[in-house]
């Protein structure tokens, strides 16, 4: 392991103790066994290890829902697998995800809301990806609704399990949610949220990081890490030189992408590679 690794892990449990703010820097490389000179060869701040820490939450979640939008998960699984995926990731890291809900943590790093946000627009993409492949045309009008419908009940159902903590039976708990969502799905004759209204609210939209701009920049800060893996180095270099042609090729790119979908670090640049293609194949 790493040595910014190890950082992190033991700033996640001090975390867990004793809350972001009551935690100092000498707190962590004591943990560590390391000085402060160390530390700052991996973080240039307490901020910067936040945003590393956020991004290394947010890489294990989206990995979850690339796994859940794989075509060889049978449609009537794929709600229930969010589920139960993401409250899975709950119980591994229970202890820092309930401190800051416990502490109702606000973020103040711009580069951690910037984040976050942006992990919002991709969970909102991957859920009605997921509605349209579970409902098809008859969750076409309702798609927003349940998408809210299913954020709503993922949050309150962690602020439940965070503030009564014992040992749950997931697999249950998704089943159960998955039916609630279903019976919306099924039953309901009206929606209240439109593809204007839902367009028109101020999130940060998925067509903002589907671009080549963006996803050269991921892939670029990406390469500096994997120089000791060729396959990996090689898979980057070869990305990087067809997205920055006119046409990218479909195959060439899908190919690529098979080379890195199992790797936690590449998971959203998996995710908008895989977006890309799709606006790519829409076009043509």
């Amino acid at each position: 392991m790493s040595k910014k690794n190890i950082i992190m892990e033991k700033a996640i449990e001090l975390f867990s103790k004793k809350g972001v703010e009551s935690t100092s820097i000498q707190d962590i490389t004591e943990a560590c066994g390391i000085s402060k000179g160390a530390f700052y060869l991996s973080f240039k701040s307490k901020d910067d290890l936040l945003v590393e820490i956020t991004d290394y939450f947010i890489k294990k979640f989206i990995a979850v829902q690339n796994k859940i939008l794989d075509d060889n998960i049978p449609v009537d699984e794929k709600l229930p697998k969010f589920f139960y995926f993401n409250f899975k990731l709950l119980e591994e890291h229970y202890s820092f995800i309930s401190m800051c809900m416990r502490e109702n943590f606000q973020p103040m790093n711009n580069e951690v809301i910037k984040k976050i946000k942006e992990f919002n627009a991709i969970q909102h993409e991957a859920l009605l990806s997921i509605i349209h492949q579970t409902y098809g045309n008859r969750g076409e009008q309702l798609k927003y609704d349940l998408l809210l419908v299913v954020r709503g009940l993922l949050v309150s159902y962690t602020e439940f399990i965070t503030t009564h903590p014992q040992k749950y039976n997931l697999e249950r708990l998704a089943d159960c949610l998955a039916e609630k969502v279903n019976i919306i799905a099924e039953h309901s004759k009206l929606h209240f949220v439109t593809e204007q209204l839902w367009n028109s609210i101020s999130y940060t939209h998925i067509e903002e990081m589907v671009s080549k701009e963006y996803i050269l920049s991921l892939l670029e800060q990406l390469d500096s890490q994997y120089k000791e893996m060729p396959l990996i180095e090689e898979s980057i270099a070869l990305l990087m030189e067809e997205m920055k042609k006119e046409r990218p090729r479909l195959a060439i790119l899908n190919g690529l992408v098979s080379n890195l979908e199992n790797l936690e670090d590449f998971s959203l640049v998996v995710f908008l590679l895989k977006q890309y293609v799709l606006n790519l194949q829409t076009v043509s």
